[in-house]
C-alpha cells in the first residue's frame, strides 16, 4: 500500500513540473501603457473617498485645536508640580 503512494506521488510531480514549464509566458507591457494605466487606476480611486463638508472639516479642526490646548495646560501643570517637588527634594 505505501509502495502504491509512494509511485502515485512520484507520477504525479513530473507532471506538476511539466506544466509550469508549457504555461505561456506573458508579453511584457510597455512602460508608456503601465503609466497610463497607473493614473486611470489612481482617478477611479480618488472618485471612491468620501470627502468631509467643509463645516465638518471646521469643526473637527476646532475640536482638536480645543483637545491640544487642553492638553497642553495638563502636561504644564504635572511639569510644574513635578519640577516644585524636585526643589523642595532637593533643599532638603
Amino acid at each position: 500500500m505505501a509502495d502504491l503512494e509512494k509511485k502515485t506521488e512520484q507520477e504525479a510531480a513530473p507532471v506538476k513540473e511539466d506544466a509550469k514549464k508549457s504555461a505561456p509566458k506573458k508579453d511584457k507591457v510597455p512602460l508608456k501603457d503601465r503609466i497610463v494605466k497607473f493614473f486611470r487606476d489612481y482617478k477611479a480611486e480618488l472618485k471612491k473617498i468620501v470627502w468631509c463638508s467643509p463645516k465638518q472639516t471646521l469643526n473637527n479642526s476646532v475640536l482638536v485645536f480645543a483637545v491640544i490646548i487642553v492638553l497642553g495646560a495638563v502636561i504644564a501643570l504635572l511639569d510644574f508640580g513635578f519640577g516644585k517637588a524636585i526643589m523642595a527634594l532637593g533643599s532638603l
